[in-house]
């Protein structure tokens, strides 16, 4: 084979017949624009003595064959190459192959942001918006205002404002370890006396409440848990079983309020990713105002007119404010009262909480448009581009 100069910087012989290329250790890097000869290191083979028939002889070292080698991984394009001088072998038409794969390597890679797991202590909450913070509550308190006085709705919600009712009657049965079990059809099977069952029970779950608190950091998952366990241990320890049955009578109506203040209160509060808290608060909000409002003008109806005080049980039995009345002494003024005091302390609470996240939304949006308009700091060391004036 007879080679001539082809390119001196790149001490490159080419042959005109063959359309090959040789170059010396060094020249294809030149000729490609790459520091050395081979983008990717060859695989190390263990030495053989088979020779392959298609083998090329090395034209500086006499009695060498040439070893087939890519140029880049994994793909290539193949070279040959001498195992002796590192010389390089290479089809004229391969170069611009290797000047594609060298371009491809330089390019930069893509960033693929991994999938962000869904961690119980890191849920996807999205904090309220100004508006819906300073909206939300008045809006649902002041539409349910409205509906109470339509009949439809009213028939609609029963069925929730008796859930909450009988959730009142089991709740207070047992802070004080009475066996209860609320049913929404307007009974709540009741087991007067003390079940160590029940209070070791509920000590469980308070204690399991307060230890998830505390690991996630939610001071409502301490301090709820914690004002059930001193209700707890005072309604199994410090009431007689006469007082334990006026407070489960009470805790009927009373539970309509509790409760629902309580789903209004949570309408702000974070939950746990997989709850879907972020869909479902709304609908809690909509019916925990349905029901606080409904409960609390109902006995400010009763507190102004005494004949609307419910005597009678949903199956015709003596209600809850004859047990207050016959039982346990308490007349209609006393009646009334304690219910629209309840009734004024859960709309209170519901007014502190809402103002509380007001103020903190309205500091996230002001500290958030503060970023927005404050512009980037420049390096230390970064001086001013001059332009040369047209």
């Amino acid at each position: 084979m007879t080679l001539r100069a082809a390119d001196l910087s790149a001490a490159a012989l080419d042959c005109p017949h063959c359309a090959l290329v040789w170059c010396e250790p060094g020249g294809l890097g030149r000729l490609v624009g790459h520091a050395d000869d081979l983008l990717d290191e060859a695989p190390v083979s263990p030495p053989s003595m088979d020779v392959a028939l298609d083998a090329r002889p090395c034209p500086r070292c006499p009695g060498v064959c040439l070893d087939r080698v890519p140029f880049a991984l994994p793909r290539g394009p193949w070279i040959e190459r001498c195992p002796y001088c590192s010389g390089t072998l290479s089809p004229a038409s391969a170069l611009p192959l290797m000047r594609e794969a060298l371009a491809r390597r330089r390019a930069p890679r893509p960033v693929v942001e991994a999938p962000v797991a869904l961690d119980p202590d890191v849920p996807r909450w999205r904090p309220l918006s100004l508006r819906q913070s300073a909206l939300a509550v008045p809006v649902a308190l002041l539409a349910a205002l409205v509906l109470r006085g339509f009949t439809l709705p009213s028939l609609l919600l029963w069925g929730v404002r008796v859930s909450l009712h009988e959730l009142g009657h089991a709740s207070v049965a047992w802070a004080c370890s009475w066996k209860a079990l609320p049913l929404p059809v307007g009974l709540t099977l009741i087991f007067p006396g003390r079940s160590w069952t029940v209070f070791v029970g509920m000590l469980a779950a308070v204690l399991g409440l307060v230890g998830i608190g505390v690991m996630r950091r939610s001071a409502a998952l301490v301090v709820g848990p914690a004002l059930f366990a001193v209700a707890l241990f005072i309604g199994t320890f410090a009431l007689d079983l006469g007082t334990q049955e006026m407070w489960v009578t009470f805790g009927g109506c009373g539970g309509e309020l509790v409760y629902g203040a309580t789903l209004v209160l949570l309408f702000h509060h974070r939950m746990p990713d997989r709850s879907r808290w972020d869909y479902f608060r709304w609908a809690a909000l909509a019916l925990g105002a349905w029901v606080l409002v409904d409960a609390s003008m109902f006995w400010r109806g009763c507190a102004l007119d005494w004949s609307r005080i419910p005597w009678d049980g949903s199956f015709g039995e003596d209600g809850d404010m004859t047990k207050l009345r016959d039982q346990h002494h308490w007349d209609e003024l006393k009646i009334t009262g304690r219910y629209v005091a309840l009734a004024k302390l859960c709309l209170g609470l519901v007014g502190v909480w809402w103002a509380a996240h007001l103020a903190a939304a309205w500091r996230r949006e002001r500290l958030s448009g503060e970023r927005r308009d404050t512009p980037r700091s420049q390096p230390a060391d970064a001086r001013p581009a001059r332009g040369t004036p047209r």
